[in-house]
């Protein structure tokens, strides 16, 4: 015990050192690009949401180069892919947020990231403009409005949920993430048609959430690719991979993902909720943990079998599924989205036509 503390302390002091270090080296490279040719400071918005008195808007402050590369191919895919992660964010750079009509100030944090909540006047549900400003630029981005008058929200996990990374197998993430245009990634096969009859639902208000320990910065090709394949549209909720003051590379998969879940539950307490998540990483275990603190408000968690198909991931879905089942709350390892989808018609999340 005694030296699993210890262990521990060393971890969060080498973490916090790091993440001075890091600081320390961002802020020169960023200070000797400001006002350089070809260099601007602009904001890179995330999808936010909200009430329709409240809302929650995120977004970053970098420093990029004005005009992108223009190579062709897997050469161009790949510098596009890599500009993604080298970023060079900006850290207390004011920016000035607008939603119709209703205005913010804001400062870019640690890394350049930065959350603030504003007032709304009573919107209506659905998707709304979000205007951001900064160092003489702007970006447009946009927040749900969740529907006051839903029943059912739906999280899903991405990676090996809806879109064929293969986690489980490090090279083939490696070449789907860097080398493999959004278009050209392979969604899993049905996850667009589950996920657009359990938003369609009973009564067609249903919002959707995406949850993913990818880093922040593949936000937006995450969105390009939701949309270029049918997905229902709705915030991606991500992670910042670096050091942070309690780990060396990121947050780890499980306190990250139930700690988002519970944080949507509280925003929106009228939404019951269906998880779906994979068997390949820890959704099983962090879907399980809101679950026991909500079992009220889980309609339904989906867990889709990784391939190669592993006894050891199928028994521990399956046991943890047979604790779940003795709070009332339905955990189901699915083969494919037609098992998904033929549970959620039995208990009336899907449409008997879906």
């Amino acid at each position: 015990m005694y030296g699993s503390r210890r262990r521990a302390a060393a971890h969060r002091r080498l973490a916090g050192w790091v993440t001075q270090v890091e600081h320390v080296v961002g802020e020169r490279i960023s200070d000797q690009l400001r006002g350089r040719p070809g260099w601007q400071i602009t904001v890179i918005p995330y999808v936010g949401q909200g009430t329709a008195t409240r809302g929650h808007v995120r977004a970053r402050v970098v420093l990029r180069r004005r005009d992108p590369t223009t190579l062709a191919g897997r050469v161009g895919v790949l510098v596009t892919s890599l500009a993604r992660y080298l970023s060079i964010d900006v850290t207390d750079e004011p920016v000035r947020i607008e939603v119709a009509g209703r205005t913010v100030h804001a400062v870019s944090g640690r890394e350049g990231y930065l959350e603030a909540g504003l007032d709304l006047p009573d919107l209506a549900p659905g998707w709304h403009d979000v205007h951001f400003a900064v160092a003489g630029s702007t970006a447009l981005g946009r927040l749900l409005v969740v529907d006051p008058e839903a029943r059912v929200g739906l999280l899903s996990d991405i990676d090996d949920t809806v879109i064929h990374t293969g986690l489980t197998r490090l090279i083939d993430a490696l070449r789907t993430t860097l080398l493999v245009p959004e278009h050209e990634r392979q969604p899993i096969p049905g996850a667009a048609q589950l996920y657009r009859g359990l938003v369609a639902g009973d009564d067609g208000r249903a919002p959707t959430f995406y949850v993913s320990t990818g880093a922040w910065n593949l936000h937006e090709s995450l969105e390009q690719f939701l949309d270029h394949h049918g997905f229902p549209a709705g915030p991606l909720i991500m992670t910042d991979w670096g050091p942070g003051g309690q780990w060396l590379f990121r947050e780890g998969s499980v306190t990250f993902k139930s700690r988002t879940v519970l944080a949507l539950m509280e925003q929106h307490p009228h939404l019951g909720w269906v998880l779906v998540g994979d068997s390949g990483q820890h959704d099983t275990e962090a879907y399980a943990a809101v679950a026991r603190q909500q079992p009220d408000r889980i309609r339904a968690i989906y867990i889709r079998e990784v391939l190669p198909a592993s006894i050891t991931r199928a028994t521990r879905v399956r046991k943890i599924a047979a604790e779940l089942a003795g709070l009332g709350v339905p955990m189901r390892l699915i083969r494919d989205s037609a098992d998904a989808c033929e549970h959620a018609r039995s208990v009336g999340l899907v449409a008997e036509q879906a």
